[in-house]
């Protein structure tokens, strides 16, 4: 059985082909009967996944580096994982747990989740999974974050909550926090209960900031409609 510092030189390894998708759940599960409060198997709220398959382990680096500040903490190894030093006490797929290590050199309980090539640290196992992969997406070609996109909502009738489409803009466009707030604000628009369509969502945004990358999309969906994809919405004579 594959002990815990070869578990965390995988976890850490960038580079070796480790990829990420947005498949329904996460694919991992946990199970190993630690039992961290909410677990590895939750499905991370929305179905966000991370593929497998890493390599041989080449460009073993722990992300951000490792070497500066404290190295080591009671007699076990401290990572510097996205610029805070972290002890990490277990690993499944690809989410860790641990604890980050104050300047003061007390103990914070988090979970640390990969996506890609990108960590992020969160209390619960579910936020850490979202802000890897909103790394992860925002970093990706412009053609790439549509596409993700389109598979997410896969009809200009989909409906979506908006504040996931407030994340959204920014992943698509890199829009500001302060200027989407300003937005939706401007719009009476209530990020934590309201819903839309996809089309709303295009209609509403594509002359503000972004508005190009936003009007890409909506072609992209129209190309997809004209020849029947799966994102296509059929007339009653169709269906």
């Amino acid at each position: 059985m594959e002990d815990l510092n070869e578990k965390i030189k995988r976890f850490l390894s960038v580079g070796s082909g480790s990829g990420s998708g947005s498949g329904d759940g996460d694919g991992d599960g946990y199970g190993d009967g630690d039992g961290y409060g909410d677990g590895y198997g939750d499905g991370y709220g929305d179905g966000y996944g991370s593929g497998s398959g890493y390599g041989s382990g080449d460009g073993y680096g722990y992300g951000s580096g490792y070497g500066s500040g404290i190295k080591e903490y009671d007699g076990k190894p401290v990572y510097i994982i996205d610029d805070v030093p972290t002890m990490l006490t277990n690993v499944v797929g690809n989410i860790a747990k641990g604890y980050v290590v104050r300047e003061d050199l007390s103990l914070h309980s988090c979970f640390v989740a990969r996506s890609g090539d990108c960590f992020a640290h969160g209390v619960m196992s579910m936020e850490a999974m979202r802000e890897a992969r909103a790394k992860y997406e925002e970093n990706l070609p412009e053609e790439e974050r549509r596409k993700l996109f389109i598979e997410r909502y896969p009809s200009l009738d989909s409906i979506a909550a908006c504040s996931d489409l407030f994340r959204w803009h920014h992943t698509l466009t890199g829009s500001c926090t302060m200027g989407r707030k300003e937005f939706v604000a401007a719009h009476g628009i209530d990020v934590e209960k309201d819903s839309m369509t996809v089309g709303n969502f295009i209609a509403l945004t594509r002359g503000s900031f972004g508005g190009d990358v936003i009007k890409r999309l909506e072609e992209e969906y129209k190309a997809r409609q004209s020849v029947g994809s799966p994102g296509s919405n059929p007339t009653p004579e169709e269906g």
